[in-house]
């Protein structure tokens, strides 16, 4: 799984509040890993005071040579 922060700003772009997601625990597959980050976006943005949410997606990649 990737690493995603979601970051609410305010009106001025500063940061104010930031979600980390770095696991998703599950059985299977019952829930997308993007149903997961929209939902925190969707929380963020009902926070007064956020303006906007960005969600960047982060992935390592590992090269066994």
């Amino acid at each position: 799984m990737a690493t995603y922060q979601v970051t609410g700003r305010n009106g001025e772009g500063s940061a104010v509040v930031a979600v980390s997601i770095s696991s998703i625990d599950q059985e299977g597959q019952l829930v997308s890993e993007m149903t997961v980050v929209n939902a925190v976006r969707d929380c963020l943005v009902a926070v007064p005071g956020v303006g906007s949410v960005v969600a960047r997606k982060y992935e390592q990649v590992i090269t066994t040579v």
